[in-house]
């Protein structure tokens, strides 16, 4: 019996490994900016700019809503209400908050901060090169992904960790099968670009987008 337990176990990581590499999208064949991956140790974010010709975040996002706006990038991802709020840093992380996160669903909601620095000088940035075409595209999907009052985004007022970042209403509900690496490679899948057929954690985000 736990022999063939033991069988199960590894076809489900080989299936779900499977899922993680396998490639949809692809390449932009027309690069003219650039937008970034960023991910801390289990997390990935999309990095892109304040304001270009295409769109200027600060007329959808309301300025005042954060205390300070240090550079011309920010950072966009979704997750749990419950493991974002409880959980500011990795020190407060517990198997509780993993398991709920995980398994009870929870609305979810969407992180927005202002990066204290360019991209690129983040040691987990991925590059990724697209036209302004479909970074418009990309811009409505995300846009699409806030909840909305008097056509602004809603705030979560006094949860932000920094003077940096805010927390804004969102759809859907953070799964074991729909994470917030599911839900970045969601974005990029939007517009065509790259993403694995299904990426519960980080890696085969990073995989598809090499340094």
């Amino acid at each position: 019996m736990l022999r063939k337990f033991g069988y199960f176990l590894l076809a489900a990581l080989t299936f779900i490994l499977i899922l993680t590499f396998f490639p949809l999208g692809g390449d932009d064949p027309n690069p003219e900016m650039e937008i970034y991956l960023l991910s801390n140790e289990i997390h990935t974010d999309i990095a892109i700019p304040v304001r270009n010709e295409v769109f200027d975040w600060e007329s959808f996002l309301n300025p005042t809503d954060f205390k300070s706006r240090p550079t011309e990038w920010i950072e966009i991802g979704w997750g749990d209400r419950q493991f974002y709020f409880e959980m500011p840093t990795w020190d407060k992380f517990t198997l509780k908050l993993g398991f709920d996160a995980l398994f009870i669903p929870d609305p979810a909601i969407l992180h927005v901060n202002y990066l204290d620095a360019h991209p690129t000088t983040y040691s987990s940035h991925r590059r990724i090169r697209i036209s302004k075409a479909t970074y418009k595209k990309l811009v409505e999907a995300i846009r699409k992904e806030f909840q909305l009052r008097d056509s602004k985004p809603i705030l979560i007022p006094n949860k932000g960790y920094t003077a940096t970042d805010n927390f804004y209403e969102s759809y859907g509900s953070f799964s074991l099968l729909r994470t917030c690496n599911v839900w970045t490679a969601e974005q990029l899948g939007a517009v065509g670009l790259k993403r694995p057929f299904w990426s519960p954690t980080k890696y085969g985000l990073e995989f598809m987008w090499q340094k």
